[in-house]
């Protein structure tokens, strides 16, 4: 049987359109969502039950630090794979998740356009 552990996913944003489409999209992919709005109060406590293998941070986050949220974040879910994704006109953030290590980093068009195929190739 296989542990719950393989069937989460975060999402860090605070932007709830797009999250319903990703959590659509998780759905498809076979994946739970569970979401941070904030990534200042993230708390590892409350994912020690069930570890996302994936996190999925909107790089448009205003006040995004985001050597600090992968800080915070990876030693309490070191598996987990990484997707960054923002607008086009972010290059610079784009850039930085790039240099910071993310296993992927998408323009928001990029991950629209392909988000069930993306969240689906995470969970094989």
């Amino acid at each position: 049987m296989e542990s719950t552990e393989q069937t989460t996913a975060l999402f860090v944003g605070n932007d709830l359109m797009f999250q319903s489409k990703i959590a659509s999209a998780c759905r498809s992919a076979g994946l739970a969502l569970k979401v941070q709005r904030s990534p200042e109060s993230f708390n590892p406590e409350n994912y020690q039950d069930n570890l996302p293998i994936l996190v999925i941070v909107d790089l448009g986050l205003a006040n995004l630090d985001l050597e600090a949220l992968l800080a915070k974040i990876r030693p309490a879910m070191p598996l987990a794979k990484w997707l960054g994704y923002g607008a086009h006109v972010l290059a610079d953030r784009l850039e930085d998740a790039n240099q910071l290590g993310l296993d992927a980093v998408l323009t928001r068009g990029q991950f629209d356009r392909d988000m069930v195929r993306i969240l689906q190739s995470v969970t094989d």
